[in-house]
């Protein structure tokens, strides 16, 4: 699942993160995205998303918050994923305020990267924008909701997590595979209960060529024990 390759950034992507993220700067010598990453967003518990919005109502779901961050556009950590910093030293404040370790705040111990998570796609069509609404400023929301509520909590309230390192991937897979199991219509509910149509959902990891799953075919053994 894990494709080669190098997120590209093109004259159109540094305007619109100039646009979007004032802050943030693209440096084409060493290839990095560096700066302040600041966002206002909302969970929604019921489609188990992070929505970007300006204006929202006051909940506590509704998070505003900066990090320093570094990401690393030609260096790819073992999901895949360019890898990404927050190097202002605020995710230690975070993780001692919790009585944690950092691994609990899904940073990597031995190199103080950011796990973003698992998600199979057709990498070379991933830009900064997608990068940043999916995965980034989500893995930043859930840092941010454990320094205001407590690591339990975040647990609680938000969405699910997976185990650290291979384990996770394991899990990973294995849902995907409950999923694909259902067969269901592009417009059909997904099966994962998210309320959404499939195709809005996980029909595009479950045809996704970075999707193992898709090159193994599976024996009837394999469908019987999960």
């Amino acid at each position: 699942m894990h494709g080669n390759f190098i997120m590209k950034i093109t004259d159109s992507h540094i305007k619109w993160l100039r646009s979007n993220f004032p802050n943030l700067y693209y440096e084409a010598n060493s290839q990095k995205i560096l700066g302040e990453l600041d966002f206002c967003a909302v969970y929604n518990k019921e489609s188990g998303k992070i929505v970007i919005a300006n204006l929202a109502e006051e909940t506590d779901f509704l998070i505003r918050d900066v990090f320093e961050v570094e990401i690393c556009l030609d260096d790819l950590d073992w999901n895949g994923w360019p890898k990404v910093y927050e190097v202002s030293g605020k995710y230690r404040r975070i993780a001692e305020k919790c009585k944690v370790p950092i691994i609990d705040l899904h940073i990597y111990s031995h190199n103080r990267a950011c796990c973003l998570g698992l998600k199979y796609r057709d990498s070379q069509r991933f830009c900064i924008e997608d990068f940043l609404y999916e995965l980034v400023i989500p893995f930043f929301y859930r840092l941010s909701y454990t320094d205001k509520f407590g690591i339990d909590r975040a647990r609680k309230d938000l969405w699910g997590e997976y185990s650290h390192g291979a384990k996770g991937e394991i899990e990973h897979s294995l849902e995907i595979m409950h999923i694909a199991r259902y067969n269901a219509g592009r417009n059909d509910p997904c099966p994962c209960g998210s309320g959404k149509k499939y195709k809005k959902c996980h029909l595009g990891e479950v045809e996704s060529p970075e999707n193992p799953l898709r090159r193994t075919p599976l024996d009837a053994s394999t469908r019987l024990r999960h």
